[in-house]
This record gives C-alpha cells, structure tokens and sequence, in this order.
C-alpha cells in the first residue's frame, strides 16, 4: 500500500475511532506526517494533562510514556502500536528496591525522579524532573539538599550545574544514544562551520556539554531556533527524529547532526504501518494499575503545574563545580 493510501486510511480511522496520535518528534518522520501532537517530553505531557478531546488516545512513544498517559487519562483507551521499552527507563539498576535502598540510607532528602525511569521506581519519588529541566527544577525545590535518581550523563551534568547540593545515585545508567556523540564530533563540524551554534541534550557525555552554546531539552532548541533571526547554523547533538524535524520545518536555516550515530532504535520501531494495524484492530491497550496511577499522577500534575522558565542555560557554568562527589 503506498505511504499516501496509509496515511488516507490512517485519517480515517482516526474520525471512526474517536482518536488522537500523539507522538513524540524522535519516532521517524513518516509518522509525523499524521501526529496530532508532535513534540518533546514536556509537550507530550503537557498535552496529557490538558486533556485529551478522543475517546482513545494512540501514543507513539516507548511504552513508558503511554503507561503515563494512561495514568492521566483512566477514562480514555490508551493504544501503544509497538511495546518498545527505553533502556534507562526500564534499567534494571533503576529498580524500585535498590533505589529504596539508596533513599534508606539518606532519611529526609527529597528524591527527585527522572521521568525516564521505571514506573514503580517513581513511585518513590517526591519530585519528577524531565530532560532538560533537571538543573531548573532541583534550583526550584526549597531544599538544601535532594537525592537524584535518572541517566548519568545528565545526572553528572546536574550535578556540576545546579546550586542546590546534589547526592547522585551511585547506578544511574548512560543512554547508549547520547553517549555515542565525542568531542571529535564537534571539531570535526566547529571547524566546517566556525559560526555555528551548538546545542546538544544533557544526556551527552561531558566533553560534549562542556563545549556546547547550549546544553538544553529539544523542546527548548525547537523554540530557539524558531525565534533566533541572527544565527543561520546550528549543529545539534539531539536524536535523528528531532534532527530531521528542524532541517523540515527551517528549510532556510543550516541544520547539521552532531553524529549520525545519534539514532534511538526504541522510537524507530513505530513505522506507520504500525500505527494502522493497532488503529484497525484497536489492539495494545496500555492499562495501569489505579493506585500507582494515583501517585503517577500527583507527580506529573505537580511538575506540570510550576512551568519551568529560564531553560535555556547558555554553557554548563561553573556553579557546583570543585565539590566531592557523594554517594
């Protein structure tokens, strides 16, 4: 069938079924042609938490983010084409006992959860934080201290950044995705491209944020870009999907990747062929548990309700700097 009869009979389901796509802009750009919602964490759960006018909502995320849309939104079906589950959010090392261990051995210290993180595990969680927003909301938190559970290079990243004094789990894994991007990467193209802008996600390792213009969530590089009038050139360190959305929606602008090993397999499984099977069938229906969707709940609302400002952080600063690393 070709791609135009899919996304025709795509259309049409979506009017029989009362549906909403909502889809997170890494999955592949053939889906973005018929998302509903586009966007990055914090829009895919701001969404949510708007409310959704459909009696089933299809999320095109791994299977982390339709359980959480499924705790927001009990009423509605929840239908996640492909059970694709993200490495860091499903890590073993992120379970629920020894992160309950590790908030043991520190009493008192609010435990501030990555959003990319099992389900369970945040039910431990006094605050949910999403990527990009880490050193805002931790700075936010009235504290002098809180415990941080999440990715690595993002959770080091805080670590260095954030004026409140942060205990790092001592397992927190790397996203295998981010990781791959060096320093080499950003010679190779600063030295193409000398004027160009850098903006690269907190899951890259150091000698990458180190160097950044801006180490920053894509949401916030969406709204950069599409407000700067000075600069023509940008280099991203972000996943291919969002890569491909900006050279799509700046046209006039130089768009150029980090590294074109930049790829999340997790979210390239949702192919639009996927997306009308589950739409035909009305097949893989997310349920939650009405408890820990209670809880889910309380969380996303809290974090969603103080809108972070001020993300865009020119350069990883030195504040924190020069401290010991505890555990």
């Amino acid at each position: 069938m070709a791609l135009s009869d899919i996304i025709e009979h795509i259309e049409a389901l979506k009017r029989i079924r009362d549906a909403t796509i909502i889809a997170h802009h890494y999955a592949p750009s053939e889906v973005h042609l018929v998302a509903d919602i586009l966007s990055d964490s914090r829009g895919f759960f701001e969404a949510i938490a708007d409310g959704i006018d459909a009696a089933t909502v299809v999320v095109i995320a791994p299977t982390f983010f339709a359980e959480i849309a499924a705790a927001l939104l009990p009423e509605k079906t929840i239908l996640n084409p492909v059970k694709s589950e993200c490495p860091v959010a499903d890590h073993r090392h992120l379970s629920f006992d020894a992160v309950s261990d590790f908030k043991d051995l520190h009493p008192g210290i609010p435990l501030v959860c990555y959003a990319t993180s099992p389900l369970k595990t945040k039910l431990l969680a006094d605050f949910i934080t999403l990527p990009g927003e880490v050193v805002q909301t931790i700075d936010a938190i009235d504290t002098p201290e809180v415990l941080f559970v999440g990715e690595k290079n993002c959770a080091d990243d805080a670590f260095n950044r954030c004026r409140t004094r942060v205990t790092l789990f001592p397992r927190n894994p790397i996203c295998n995705v981010y990781n791959v991007a060096n320093r080499a990467d950003v010679e190779r193209l600063k030295a193409q491209y000398p004027d160009s802008c850098l903006m690269v996600h907190p899951e890259c390792k150091p000698e990458v944020t180190e160097v950044a213009d801006y180490v920053i969530g894509t949401g916030e590089m969406h709204r950069l870009i599409r407000a700067d009038t000075e600069r023509h050139v940008y280099i991203l360190g972000t996943e291919l999907g969002f890569f491909q959305r900006m050279q799509q929606e700046f046209p006039e602008r130089t768009i150029l990747h980090l590294s074109p090993y930049l790829v999340c397999n997790v979210f390239k499984v949702f192919r639009i062929e996927t997306i009308l099977s589950a739409l035909e069938a009305e097949q893989h229906v997310v349920h939650v548990d009405r408890t820990v969707a209670e809880k889910i709940t309380f969380l996303f609302k809290q974090l969603l309700e103080t809108r972070i400002s001020g993300c865009s952080v020119e350069g990883p600063g030195e504040a924190g700097r020069g401290r010991e690393l505890v555990y």
